[in-house]
């Protein structure tokens, strides 16, 4: 084992959670070491690609083709069914994998270096159900509302409103205005180009949601901001056009938070990339040191000083506790693991939301498209690069829609973005379909989703091999699986009629396709192809006798000096989107770490 420990906090891994951690605690005086198994990505160049890792990275447009870059991909291979009948059935599972693609990130930032950059705060009972099971006053929407303020720095809104912030500290937006996470609205030149189109599609929403009944209270005509507080109608649906994080339009986040930090005090952040953690070291009951291994072979032992920040990440987290003995007995004992603390919750409660792509070609190719190779070779690249202007500064998103699936419901449960692409979900080579320019894309994606029932568990006791990773979607796993297949078939009838009121536009439908006209069918085309990017609750905040893994101040139960930070700790998934749901939690977990520290040294 290593020297005495030189770090008071050791966080394992650089992406939502534990960049976000690390920079906080570091700012407030603590010495923090962060260890990432990947590089960093930005740090990569290669100017003989069409698409160089770093341009990859920072141009929006080109988010998807960050997902599939070789220079930084882990992909994980799971299964939405263990029923293997069904689950061929998906034409993205492949057979030599034993699973649908499901793309991941090794690297500094992790997956917040290519996802889709978008920021919509959770809804107030994201948090009140977490005060409700915990019972932790500090997690009701009122409190962590001021996690967001603290974050965001707005540049889309008027300037006035950050004015007043400052002068007379009355915040009525709800925004933040000079925190670590800038975010921006596009405009690409597709909107100025085919305005006609965008007034087209907005009248065909309009004509749709009359056709639905969904006009009135519950539904806002004008698009609106979704984090502002003076719109803020969680029961509320209609057009949203949501904001990106983006500082000038290159993406901007946990990465460059984290090496802003580092720069700013070298003495406290330290980073260690190409660095993989094999195991947690254990004395008793008290986590205190580090297994890993460094990019030359070289295992080494490193201690910490007060407590060991794990990071990793839904599937990467619960399989490192379950590498250091801390799961379900049963299963450690089938890879003879022994057992440092009895927890069967880790690793289950895996959730995600459900997708699917109802994908049209239309009759021309659009003309907001014309030139756009997805390259660094073309001129609309060199309008991103020079002037930070153009098609690249968005990511794709024309605007989306929010809708419920039954009136019945407090939040909307689903949202539907508008793409002038063709998406139809991950496999190999997938960010391919997104250079076609005669295509339209609704994406549909089903929040609050009834199956909790999901798992990842271990291979085997090699750190080096990913988990086995079981959604057991729809009948296969918790909750009244026909409200979410009723759900997203909803959305499909909703969409199509908006493209209905567009027949002159539109050539033919390709997904689900009209063949899947019954209500029957499209339950069954659903429950086959749906597939999910926002895995989350693998290590989730609960009582352990309910199943749970972490008590409501991050603490692994029965641990001393272990916490978990990232999309694994959600006990229910929260709407709509995880990235700013992360960022707030790394907070907040970083406030109660320090308020816990203090309390060590009186």
């Amino acid at each position: 084992m290593s020297g005495g420990p030189t770090h008071d906090y050791i966080v394992i891994g650089s992406g939502a959670g534990g960049a976000v951690v690390a920079a906080r605690l570091a700012e407030e005086g603590r010495t923090v070491l962060v260890i990432e198994a990947g590089g960093d990505p930005l740090a990569k160049t290669d100017d003989s690609s069409d698409m160089p890792l770093a341009d990859a990275c920072r141009v929006p447009a080109f988010h998807a083709f960050a997902s599939e870059h070789p220079g930084m991909a882990e992909n994980h291979w799971v299964r939405h069914y263990e029923n293997q009948e069904i689950q061929e059935r998906d034409w993205r599972y492949s057979r030599e994998k034993d699973g649908v693609l499901y793309p991941r990130v090794r690297g500094l930032g992790g997956c917040t270096a290519h996802h889709a950059m978008i920021i919509v705060r959770p809804n107030h009972c994201d948090w009140n159900h977490i005060f409700s099971i915990t019972g932790d006053e500090s997690w009701k929407a009122s409190h962590m509302q001021g996690y967001f303020e603290r974050i965001e720095r707005c540049r889309y809104r008027f300037f006035l409103w950050r004015w007043l912030a400052a002068a007379t500290g009355l915040n009525p937006t709800g925004h933040g205005w000079w925190g670590w996470m800038t975010t921006e609205r596009a405009l690409p030149l597709r909107v100025l180009r085919d305005w006609p189109l965008w007034r087209a599609l907005l009248r065909c929403v309009g004509a749709a949601a009359d056709a639905f009944g969904k006009r009135g209270s519950d539904w806002e005509t004008t698009e609106i901001d979704p984090n502002d507080n003076r719109n803020w109608n969680a029961g509320a649906c209609g057009v949203r056009v949501t904001p990106l994080a983006t500082r000038r339009h290159v993406r901007h986040g946990p990465r460059e938070r984290l090496l802003d930090v580092m720069k700013r005090h070298p003495d406290r952040l330290t980073l260690r990339l190409n660095t993989t953690v094999t195991r947690i070291e254990f004395d008793g009951k008290r986590a205190v040191a580090v297994r890993c291994i460094a990019g030359e072979g070289r295992e080494e032992v490193i201690r910490a000083g007060r407590e060991i920040i794990l990071a990793g990440g839904t599937f990467a987290s619960p399989q490192l506790l379950m590498l250091s003995g801390i799961g379900d007995p049963g299963h450690l004992a089938e890879h003879r693991i022994s057992v440092v603390e009895a927890l069967p919750g880790v690793g289950r409660n895996l959730q995600d939301r459900y997708e699917v792509g109802v994908v049209s070609r239309v009759t021309e190719p659009w003309s907001a498209l014309k030139g756009v190779t997805y390259t660094t070779r073309d001129a609309h690249y060199r309008r991103w690069r020079r002037f930070r202007i153009g098609n690249y500064t968005s990511n794709g998103v024309m605007f989306s829609l929010t809708l419920k699936s039954r009136d019945t419901l407090s939040e909307p449960d689903l949202h539907c973005f508008s793409l002038l692409a063709d998406f139809r979900g991950y496999y190999p080579g997938y960010s391919e379909r997104i250079r076609k320019p005669d295509y339209m894309t609704w994406a549909i994606l089903k929040a609050y989703t009834e199956n909790q029932g999901g798992t990842v568990r271990l291979r085997c006791a090699d750190p080096t091999v990913l988990p086995a990773v079981m959604f057991h979607s729809f009948f296969e796993g918790t909750g009244n699986y026909n409200l979410d297949l009723d759900a997203v078939v909803h959305a499909i009838r909703f969409v199509r009629k908006v493209n209905d009121a567009m027949d002159d536009l539109i050539a033919s439908e390709e997904e689900p396709g009209r063949q899947n006209e019954s209500d029957e069918a499209l339950r069954r085309y659903v429950a086959e192809n749906a597939w999910g990017h926002h895995a989350c609750g693998t290590c989730a905040i609960g009582p352990r006798e309910g199943g749970g893994v972490l008590d409501s101040r991050f603490r692994v139960h029965g641990i001393e000096g272990l916490r978990v930070v990232d999309a694994s700790v959600f006990p229910r998934i929260p709407g709509y989107f995880l990235a700013t749901a992360v960022y707030m939690i790394a907070e907040k977990a970083a406030d109660v770490i320090l308020a816990d520290s203090q309390l060590e040294t009186r």
